[in-house]
């Protein structure tokens, strides 16, 4: 977790309007105060130097060292965010996502462009890097507050609330460097949604931890916006920015490629990792021939797993340089790596495949206990199988059916008294 950052150099903190406190005259129009972050014409550049004892052999020999390269990790990116809104950015890794977010708060200063933002932030880039290690979890807790000016009652009332939600139980009073990467990411999220920020920037949050932390963030992040929080969120799983975003910025080697709802810039975005998109780049041909080109899985509330006994979402994306006449689409799933014991087919469609297209599936129950699965999705041109690709399914209990500890399936009860 960081600590919120001091002001720097191309990133101005704007007073709030109805203070008395004046700002500096910049020449620049006044700022919506509608408009909690406003990105406009951003870049970052960082020095490369390419031998790391040239400065050494350039004070012994007299030699000057080379000129250090310059890359430019965010290029002329603009952006504004609405006061209570969410804003996800996308793309691949190395597009520049974290170095933007790093400069909304003031970590790294633009090298061209301003940023400008209204409230308090919290950033939540490297979840427990805050921390103090010989510290406890709960002398962390103050710290961290004492930095942000809250006062110690304030600290005091909301602890318990910052315990229930690490849910590391007695470690909370143990020395963080005791703690595992997943008690610390805990703690660090608990920490950082309990300080009543004004704004929460967020890097990979999502990812981190297991699956009840990933709940538990979604679920929180939901409700911080509906109290009026912005957030800018960055991660890897479509599904929950296009159900939790506002808005989504698709960044690619630096430059905005797409702004807008989150749906669509998804589904461009998907298209280029499908290589549907033939006017960007590919970075290094690391997309395999395979016609199959995505498959991935979501439950309804976008986090990238199955519930035992909920719905399930398959999308998946093809490519066939070679039409497919009479395709057969086959879904199927496997315990670990077991033989298929549950899957569906498509065998009356008659469907014919050619060009790049998407396949979406929707299991309205799905019957399979809790567990590590694996999905397949096989396509095959009658009885010869042409394409195949294959994800991780992890299956959890659904909260409403562990309640009621067991799911009625349905059996044909007979009794037959002697």
């Amino acid at each position: 977790m960081s600590i919120e950052p001091q002001t720097t150099p191309g990133v101005e903190e704007t007073p709030d309007p109805s203070s008395n406190s004046g700002g500096t005259d910049h020449g620049l129009p006044e700022a919506d105060p509608e408009i909690a972050i406003s990105v406009q014409n951003v870049s970052k550049m960082f020095e490369i130097r390419s031998d790391s004892g040239a400065g050494l052999r350039a004070a012994l020999t007299g030699f000057h060292r080379a000129k250090p390269k310059e890359f430019w990790a965010v290029k002329d990116v603009s952006v504004e965010v609405p006061r209570g809104s969410m804003l996800g950015i996308i793309g691949r890794n190395g597009s520049g996502k974290s170095t933007l977010l790093r400069q909304m708060c003031g970590i790294y200063a633009p090298t061209k462009g301003r940023i400008e933002v209204r409230g308090r932030i919290t950033a939540l880039l490297e979840l427990g890097a805050g921390f103090v290690p010989q510290l406890t979890g709960r002398e962390n807790v103050y710290m961290n507050s004492a930095v942000l000016g809250i006062p110690r009652e304030r600290t005091d009332a909301i602890m318990d609330d910052v315990a229930a939600l690490a849910d590391i139980g007695d470690f909370f009073d143990n020395p963080v460097d005791t703690y595992s990467s997943g008690m610390r990411a805990r703690l660090g999220f608990a920490v950082s949604v309990h300080l009543e920020p004004d704004i929460l920037l967020a890097d990979e949050i999502i990812s981190v931890g297991d699956v009840s932390f990933s709940k538990n963030g979604v679920a929180h992040m939901t409700r911080m916006r509906e109290e009026g929080v912005t957030i800018v969120l960055v991660a890897h799983g479509l599904a929950i920015m296009e159900r939790l975003c506002d808005q989504v910025l698709w960044l690619h080697e630096g430059e905005a490629q797409l702004l807008g709802e989150p749906r669509e810039v998804i589904r461009e975005y998907r298209d280029f990792m499908t290589m549907g998109d033939e006017a960007l780049p590919t970075d290094d041909g690391s997309l395999d021939d395979n016609p199959i080109t995505h498959l991935e899985i979501s439950s309804d509330d976008g986090i990238e797993f199955g519930y035992t006994g909920a719905p399930l979402a398959i999308h998946a994306a093809y490519d066939f340089a070679t039409p497919v006449e009479n395709a057969i689409l086959t879904l199927r799933f496997r315990a670990q790596d077991t033989e298929v014991f549950l899957g569906s087919s498509t065998q009356d469609l008659n469907q014919r495949l050619e060009g790049r297209g998407t396949i979406d599936i929707r299991l309205p129950i799905l019957s399979i206990p809790p567990g590590q699965y694996a999905a397949e999705l096989e396509i095959s041109d009658g009885d010869t199988p042409v394409a195949s690709r294959r994800t991780r399914v992890p299956i959890r209990p659904l909260e409403e059916i562990t309640l009621r500890d067991f799911v009625d399936i349905g059996a044909d009860w007979r009794i037959h008294p002697t």
